[in-house]
């Protein structure tokens, strides 16, 4: 799905997908590491915060793309982009909703579950940094 929305746009979407794989990586990477540790409130913790995080972050940036396209181009359907902020105004009361349920059902270390949300962040502000450092001027 990501790589088809990469060659539809061309190099626009390269930095979302670059967050997107490397989010990837550094989840199962994280989660493995846990699984060699042996506890599995923070195998819990990560591999819901993983989801969480990378799933709000390919929502948010599928509700961007609605919203702007739908402003350059007439001819986009009107109630993809009402959907998607419908989307954009549910998504917290929604994942408040996960949380609360996998805390109710698993037993989860909430800094692992903390780390896990915060995974697309860290991808993110390493691939920045890879880009700003690797430019040689």
């Amino acid at each position: 799905m990501i790589q088809g929305i990469a060659k539809k746009n061309g190099a626009r979407t390269r930095y979302p997908v670059e967050s997107f794989f490397l989010s990837i990586a550094i989840a199962i990477l994280a989660v493995v590491l846990s699984l060699i540790m042996g506890d599995s409130a923070v195998t819990n913790g990560l591999v819901i915060g993983s989801v969480i995080g990378i799933t709000f972050f390919l929502v948010t940036w599928w509700m961007i793309r609605c919203i702007v396209r739908s402003k350059k181009d007439k001819s986009v359907n009107p109630l993809l982009a009402i959907l998607a902020i419908k989307l954009f105004i549910l998504k917290f009361p929604l994942v408040g909703l996960t949380l609360w349920l996998a805390f109710k059902y698993l037993q989860i270390n909430p800094f692992a579950l903390i780390f896990g949300i915060a995974i697309v962040q860290i991808a993110m502000l390493a691939s920045a940094l890879v880009k700003m450092f690797g430019k040689k001027e």
